[in-house]
């Protein structure tokens, strides 16, 4: 709770994969990849409530294994290589509503690809929430910086390329303009205003390490992962 607003994490993890096979539960740094986001909401000081949401048996063991009551068996439907992450939170709503007392007001989303994401980062995107929030402002997402280059993006048009974005400084690498990517690790909202999307013109963002902020999407990025020295272990 923060600020006498109650907030409950959902946890997505389904079981396939197409670029990592049984990705979430793939050990990485001696536990299951999903171990170390529900370690990330436990030790939140700011989370009330942790739901796990998957169509997988084992994945649903390992979470009751590591101290998770709620529990949410998603059907085959929601758990397709293109379900949208939307239809998940939806469903999620209708399970929390029935199945907890208590009203959440607010619900954190937390990807189990994002292992380097710790409870610092969920307590101090929670508290940059509150600090920056406006009166319609209802969603913030994690974000990190993009590489400095990405200043220098054509597209094709015609038989020619041409920048994506003008920049009357000629490209001088020390006035470039910085610019941010979803990382993926934290999705915030207002849970009566979410109208199935995190951005829009006035979503909010916190700006996360580039070491924190790897995504796992591929054997590639796992092994990656695995390299980064942090405080997991």
């Amino acid at each position: 709770m923060f600020r006498d607003k109650k907030i409950v994490a959902l946890i997505p993890a389904r079981a396939g994969s197409k670029g990592l096979i049984n990705k979430n539960i793939k050990i990485f740094k001696k536990k299951p990849l999903i171990y170390w986001t529900i370690k990330a909401a436990q030790n939140s000081k700011y989370i009330d409530e942790i739901v796990v949401t998957t169509d997988s048996k084992r994945i649903l063991n390992l979470s009751k294994k590591f101290k998770i009551k709620n529990l949410i068996k998603r059907p085959k439907k929601l758990a397709l290589d293109n379900t949208a992450i939307k239809d998940v939170i939806f469903h999620s709503f209708k399970w929390i509503k029935k199945n907890l007392i208590d009203n959440y007001n607010y619900f954190i989303l937390l990807q189990p690809t994002s292992p380097l994401r710790n409870e610092n980062h969920i307590n101090k995107f929670i508290r940059n929430f509150f600090s920056k929030k406006k009166k319609n402002n209802e969603t913030m997402i994690s974000v990190a910086a993009a590489p400095v280059k990405a200043s220098w993006l054509m597209r094709k048009k015609g038989k020619y390329l041409n920048f994506l974005k003008k920049n009357k400084k000629n490209y001088l690498r020390q006035d470039l303009e910085k610019f941010y990517l979803p990382n993926g690790a934290i999705y915030f909202s207002k849970i009566t205003t979410f109208k199935g999307s995190f951005y829009g013109n006035k979503t909010m963002f916190y700006e996360m390490d580039i070491k924190s902020s790897i995504d796992i999407d591929n054997l590639h990025d796992f092994k990656k992962g695995v390299k980064v020295k942090n405080n997991l272990e």
